[in-house]
């Protein structure tokens, strides 16, 4: 052994004793001596309960991308609703600069409700009410207003976001990781499949505002009596510095290490995701389907439904083969999905190329959060600061993936004196999502772990 190994070998054995000297316990603690692997064990039933605000997640950010905006751009925008449907995914990943900063508070915070559910609560309390005047906004057919209302009520949903995240990093040992993280993809998908059930046949698109509604009263106590978070006992709020600030929204290889590629990959990702926001136009341009919502509706659910039940048995396949093959796989599928919408013209192919898309993020969302927590460079110090830049790549692919492919579908896809747009636009809109899908793979090959099997005791 050289001197450079034994020096890092030395610098690891301070880290773990350092490690194990903190106060985190199994809801917000760990015992004396104990280390960040050695948190207790969580049930099935309290991991389920742990992560409902993920199911209340997934029924929101689902239906809002396929069906509320879509819809709600063709009411308020008749003549320009492809423009500004991508400025409201605009907002939307706008709205996701403030979690880290967020991130950053909550890393420090010493609240008696400890150190992550006051974001989450107080951020899901601020979006009940900005659900109230998004109704109000479109009821009065107020467009500009609920673009700004909408921004601000993604602003809350990501402050929640990131307590949740923090949360979930904070009480899960890496033993649970990956069942947590497949639990938490299968709670989103089930989420989403709900949403998009009832908005698809249930109920009209007015009345999703009061279901979100619900949802959040709902989900939010029951995320809260799992978790039963509290503040570390005997340290004090560690001193606010501006300068930390600006560095928690500075990321690179230097400073992250195998984060910043999961961070970019995961930006290509959502980029490609973003190209599903069209389906809907999709199918009424190209399939000549006159009630697209509804088959958009069904098309969703088949496709979500797919990938929540892949996604759970995905997370323990994923821990014995790698993360990294697993997404790899993810990627071929998608990709191959995006380039199967350029080739079919009956709405059955459509809905085995959505299954198929469904199994694909199915797996990606089985692996993603865990492998985002195995490259945190510190997850007891910095964790939900840097989980909160895990979120802005989610909201930055979401803003740039229509920033680039809304323009193309309406620039090349144009039909004069017609709100539809031609299978040109429609072509250029799914080579975005493979070569999205391209992006995502490259920089995965940067990232050092996950490609090597978890060890199962």
């Amino acid at each position: 052994m050289d001197a450079q190994e034994q020096q890092e070998l030395l610098l690891r054995s301070q880290d773990n004793r350092q490690m194990s000297s903190k106060q985190d316990t199994y809801y917000g603690s760990v015992e004396p001596g104990m280390g960040v692997d050695d948190r207790e064990k969580l049930s099935m039933v309290c991991l389920m309960m742990l992560n409902m605000h993920a199911f209340n997640y997934g029924l929101f950010y689902a239906s809002v991308g396929v069906i509320l905006l879509p819809e709600e751009a063709m009411l308020l925008f008749p003549e320009q609703h492809a423009m500004y449907l991508a400025a409201m995914l605009g907002a939307a990943g706008l709205s996701q600069l403030v979690s880290p900063f967020v991130g950053y508070m909550s890393d420090r915070e010493t609240n008696p409700l400890g150190r992550r559910m006051p974001y989450l609560i107080g951020g899901n309390a601020v979006l009940l009410v900005m659900i109230g005047a998004l109704y109000v906004a479109r009821t009065l057919r107020m467009g500009h207003a609920y673009l700004l209302l909408l921004l601000v009520a993604i602003i809350a949903l990501n402050v929640a976001y990131t307590g949740f995240t923090g949360l979930v990093s904070d009480m899960v040992g890496s033993e649970q990781m990956g069942l947590c993280s497949g639990i938490m993809g299968g709670m989103t998908a089930a989420g989403a499949v709900l949403g998009l059930v009832c908005m698809g046949f249930v109920i009209p698109v007015k009345a999703a505002y009061p279901m979100y509604a619900v949802a959040l009263v709902v989900c939010t106590p029951l995320t809260w009596y799992a978790a039963k978070d509290k503040p570390q006992e005997g340290q004090s709020r560690r001193p606010f510095d501006w300068t930390e600030v600006a560095r928690s929204y500075y990321i690179s290889p230097e400073s992250h290490g195998d984060f910043f590629w999961v961070f970019v990959s995961r930006t290509f990702y959502y980029m490609a995701v973003s190209v599903q926001i069209y389906i809907l136009y999709y199918l009424r341009d190209i399939i000549h389907i006159e009630n697209a919502k509804a088959y958009t509706a069904i098309l969703c659910i088949l496709s979500q439904a797919s990938s929540g039940i892949v996604s759970l048995g995905a997370a323990p396949v994923a821990d014995r083969t790698g993360r990294k093959p697993a997404i790899y796989v993810a990627l071929t599928m998608m990709a191959m999905v995006y380039i199967g919408y350029c080739f079919v013209d009956t709405y059955e192919w459509v809905v085995f190329l959505g299954i198929c898309y469904g199994a694909g993020n199915g797996v990606y969302i089985a692996v993603d959060y865990a492998l985002a927590v195995d490259c945190l460079p510190s997850q007891e110090e910095d964790g939900a600061k840097d989980l909160a830049l895990w979120g802005v790549s989610a909201f930055l692919g979401t803003m740039f993936g229509p920033c680039l492919a809304g323009p193309l579908l309406a620039w090349l896809g144009h039909i004069p004196g017609s709100d539809h747009y031609s299978f040109d636009g429609y072509v250029a809109l799914m080579g975005c999502g493979v070569i999205y899908c391209i992006g995502c793979g490259c920089a995965l090959i940067f990232v050092r772990k996950g490609g090597e099997p978890k060890s199962i005791s």
